[in-house]
C-alpha cells in the first residue's frame, strides 16, 4: 500500500497539462487549455484542462477529474498503477506501507461477505426463474408492476420462498460458514 504522504506528493507534483498533453494536442485558450477529447470522437474541441486547478473536463461526454483519474480512464489503470506511473514519470520514490493483520483480516471478511452476497443473489434469482412458485408468485408480481423479464434479469431480482431457513440450510450445504452467513445479515441466528 502506498503511504498517504507519498500519494499526496505524487498528486501535488504531477502536472495535469503535461500528462494529458502526451495524449491530446492542447492549445491555450485563456487560462485553460483545450483539445479534442480522447474519450469520444469529436470535430470541435470540448476537452478542457485547467492547470491552475489541476483538473480536466470534457463538456461533450462529461468525463472529468484530476491527473490520476485521467490515467486510470485513458490507460485502463487501477489507482495504485496510475500513482506508480506518475511516480516514475516525476522521479518520486514510493514509500510502501505494509498492511497490518487487522486490515488484512477486515479485507478478507469483506471479500467473504461479497462472495456470500453474490451466492444469495444467484440463489434467489434461480428460485424466481427455476421454480413453479417463483414463476407463479414472484414473476407474476414483477409483471404486474410493469417489469419485463429482461429488466428483472438485468437487475438480478429474485424470489424468496416461504420457508424460514431454506436459504440458510442450502448455503451451509453449499459450503458457506454459518458464522459468515450471520455476519452477512442475510440470515438471523
Amino acid at each position: 500500500m502506498i503511504a498517504p504522504a507519498t500519494v499526496q506528493q505524487i498528486i501535488d507534483t504531477a502536472r495535469v497539462e503535461e500528462v494529458v498533453g502526451d495524449y491530446v494536442t492542447l492549445k491555450r485558450r485563456g487560462s485553460n487549455l483545450i483539445g479534442l477529447c480522447p474519450f469520444h470522437n469529436e470535430r470541435t474541441p470540448s476537452f478542457s484542462v485547467s492547470p491552475s486547478k489541476g483538473i480536466y473536463k470534457c463538456f461533450g461526454c462529461g468525463k472529468a477529474g484530476n491527473v490520476v483519474n485521467f490515467l486510470m480512464e485513458h490507460d485502463s489503470l487501477t489507482y495504485p498503477e496510475a500513482l506508480r506511473n506518475l511516480a516514475v514519470r516525476y522521479n518520486i520514490q514510493i514509500e510502501e506501507k505494509q498492511k497490518d493483520a487487522e486490515v488484512v483480516a477486515s479485507e478478507q471478511l469483506a471479500q467473504n461477505l461479497l462472495v456470500i452476497n453474490k451466492y444469495a443473489q444467484a440463489y434467489y434469482a434461480t428460485k424466481l426463474f427455476g421454480t413453479e412458485e417463483g414463476k407463479s408468485i414472484g414473476l407474476s408480481y414483477f409483471k404486474e408492476r410493469g417489469l419485463t423479464e429482461d429488466t428483472v434479469k438485468k437487475f438480478g431480482l429474485g424470489f424468496a420462498p416461504d420457508a424460514f431457513d431454506k436459504f440458510y440450510q442450502d448455503a451451509v450445504n453449499a459450503g458457506y460458514q454459518a458464522e459468515l452467513l450471520v455476519k452477512s445479515t442475510l440470515v438471523l441466528q
